[in-house]
């Protein structure tokens, strides 16, 4: 697992992007990030990634300190996809940026060709070996830049903004991803601003941050069905807890139900309709 314990960050011009965090990412789960600009969400991943070394506390990976280990040890095992894909390419090819990870992980001849393959036909750039990475539309090199870090087969996985730049069908794929990786036992942390889309995607836990502080972590539809506690950390609810709500004070509906969701929300509104003769 990985532990953050009582982590500070300042940065150099003495701005403090992180305030006694204390967290705790399990293999075999999704983890949520999310918070207003400015939360101190990037430099919790970066923190988590080795890029950033804590001002204060330590952050552990499999009980190992980040201070005791290298960025290019620590990327072995904590994959981070930036929120900007394109300030890390550099290679001339899809197929060669891809390539470029397990490679360097000793990685050669098929174990790297179906690593490559592997990883770019999970995020649906197949056929896309001999582009260049920057002839891609922004969609494409956030998905590159994710399948280069599926090709590496890290443990964890950081995420930033996955969904920008996508479309619905896009962010399906995604969601799917995911899932599959939590399925293969793997630790996956997504930071987003989009709530719909992270309210679907059926986490494990979901971290609020505000000010570089945790305002909350908790069980993502229990969170999420709180509006008072979104809105300190810079959010809004998603659509569909909105509308229940105002269903329930308009009397449409008796009561908030115990899990928010499109078919629990559908199915209470059929039964009110057939008492009602609808």
């Amino acid at each position: 697992m990985i532990k953050v314990n009582n982590v500070s960050f300042t940065y150099p011009n003495g701005y403090t992007a992180l305030k006694d965090v204390t967290l705790t990412f399990d293999l075999g789960k999704i983890y949520l990030v999310m918070g207003s600009c400015g939360a101190g969400k990037t430099t919790l991943a970066k923190v988590l990634n080795g890029l950033l070394k804590p001002s204060k506390g330590e952050v552990l990976i499999d009980g190992v300190s980040t201070r005791k280990l290298s960025v290019a040890a620590i990327c072995k095992k904590v994959g981070l996809v930036f929120q900007n894909p394109e300030r890390q390419f550099f290679a001339m090819t899809v197929w060669e940026e891809v390539a470029f990870g397990p490679r360097n992980l000793g990685l050669n001849g098929e174990p790297l060709s179906q690593a490559v393959d592997n990883a770019l036909s999970a995020v649906s750039l197949k056929g896309f070996d001999q582009r260049s990475p920057w002839s891609l539309s922004g969609g494409e090199m956030k998905r590159l830049a994710i399948a280069s870090i599926l090709a590496m087969n890290p443990k964890y996985i950081i995420l930033d903004e996955p969904t920008i730049g996508q479309d619905y069908k896009s962010k399906l794929n995604i969601s799917k991803i995911i899932r599959r990786l939590r399925r293969e036992g793997k630790c996956i942390i997504v930071i987003t601003h989009d709530v719909e889309w992270a309210f679907e995607l059926e986490a494990d836990e979901l971290i609020l941050l505000c000010k570089g502080k945790v305002v909350d972590r908790g069980v993502p539809y229990e969170l999420f069905s709180k509006p008072g506690l979104l809105a300190k950390s810079g959010l809004s609810p998603p659509i569909i807890v909105e509308l229940t709500f105002r269903l329930v004070q308009q009397g449409i509906l008796s009561s908030i139900p115990a899990k928010f969701s499109i078919n629990s929300i559908g199915d209470d509104l059929v039964k009110v309709f057939e008492s009602k003769n609808v």
